[in-house]
């Protein structure tokens, strides 16, 4: 969105409030908030200070289109601590894997605690020497896949393909990393 009324305008909408409830939520009148809609005038500080507060954004963000540096993904990446990850063979048993020692260490930015590798099975679904990460402390979420026990094999698993089968999830695939 290229400026600040078309950013207020937006966000208004997107929460569905009508003029009149964004002025009552701000402390102003209706007219006020077609001015600033129409960039008839910049909301002063306290106000935008408001508005941001109301349509749930930051108030740099509503002014300058810019995210503030702690906002922005790259500094999300760069403060998130740096795992060292035991990477295995795959294992289609999952005693055998249990048991396994790792065949190399992967370092990743995540906030994930209980994390591990395994080079992907060749057939299948992935390319060849794709490591897939996962995480042990995730709990079953829609849209995703999984490493699960299926009685003493192991298995890459949809989400969607567990509920109400006899398949146990161990953990939750967060990255696959294809080397090259």
């Amino acid at each position: 969105m290229p400026n600040l009324h078309s950013r207020i305008k937006r966000n208004r909408i997107r929460l569905g409030l009508s003029q009149r409830d964004l002025a009552a939520k701000c402390g102003v009148s209706q007219p006020t908030v077609a001015n600033w809609e129409r960039g008839g005038h910049i909301p002063r500080q306290d106000a935008l200070r408001k508005i941001a507060e109301n349509l749930g954004v930051d108030s740099v963000w509503l002014l300058s289109g810019e995210l503030p540096s702690h906002q922005t993904p790259a500094f999300q990446y760069l403060n998130s601590p740096i795992r060292h990850i035991a990477i295995y063979q795959w294992e289609k048993e999952a005693e055998k894997l249990s048991k396994a020692n790792p065949v190399r260490y992967t370092s990743i930015a995540t906030e994930c605690t209980d994390v591990f590798g395994i080079i992907a099975p060749r057939e299948g679904q992935f390319s060849q020497d794709t490591i897939l990460i996962f995480d042990r402390g995730a709990t079953l979420a829609a849209n995703t896949r999984f490493l699960v026990k299926n009685g003493t094999q192991l298995q890459i698993s949809h989400a969607s393909e567990i509920e109400g089968t006899r398949l146990t999830p161990i953990a939750r695939l967060i990255y696959s990393i294809t080397t090259h």
